[in-house]
């Protein structure tokens, strides 16, 4: 089941490839009346697969279930309130974040070509310059991963990715460390990556 686990300051993620089907995932959570109504609406295997390798994922972290409850603007929290989460998911892949304190943000990005296509949506012309103008992929999905774990701390104050967030120039390696800010705050963010050939992973501690 589990694919990596990394710990970073009371932090502790989970990063999950789901080659389990449905059935076995179920097998291993007690849904809650509300979490088996909602489940019940999802049509799609893949979204299934993602619903409950979640609460899988949280379960493993935690040693114990937990209800998920999410806020008016659709982000995920445990209803206990006794740790902040995040999560993602990408193809098949699935990441989470918990920490007792602090707020969290992580993305989980599969390699793609598409993000050629893409970069100069989320990064600004200055961005651009800076991290390759779009010939190195794998920085191209390390800056939109970050830009992605910063919006799930920011909310919608950073909502227009290019504008509003700056990731500044970093060297891609294995792991390592991005420095970014939030534009109309003055507020500047640590985030720290891992990439593998399967996957880019992008957190960060508010």
């Amino acid at each position: 089941m589990i694919h990596e686990v990394i710990a970073y300051k009371d932090a502790n993620i989970l990063v999950w490839e789901l080659t389990e089907s449905v059935e076995t995932l179920n097998e291993q959570l007690n849904l809650s009346k509300q979490d088996l109504l909602a489940f019940e609406k999802i049509v799609s295997d893949k979204r299934r697969l993602e619903f409950l390798g979640i609460r899988v994922a949280l379960k493993a972290l935690l040693g114990k279930e937990i209800q998920i409850d999410y806020d008016t603007d659709g982000k995920p929290h445990l209803l206990d309130r006794s740790y902040h989460i995040s999560v993602s998911h990408s193809n098949r892949w699935i990441a989470v974040i918990t920490h007792p304190s602090r707020i969290t943000g992580i993305d989980i990005e599969c390699p793609t070509d598409k993000i050629q296509k893409l970069y100069r949506r989320f990064l600004s012309l200055t961005e651009q310059k800076e991290l390759s103008d779009g010939k190195d992929i794998r920085q191209m999905l390390l800056a939109w991963s970050g830009k992605e774990a910063l919006y799930k701390i920011i909310g919608k104050e950073a909502i227009d990715f290019a504008n509003q967030l700056r990731i500044f120039p970093f060297e891609v390696k294995p792991s390592g460390e991005m420095k970014a800010q939030h534009i109309p705050s003055n507020t500047d963010y640590q985030l720290f990556y891992h990439l593998t050939e399967h996957y880019a992973l992008v957190y960060c501690l508010a």
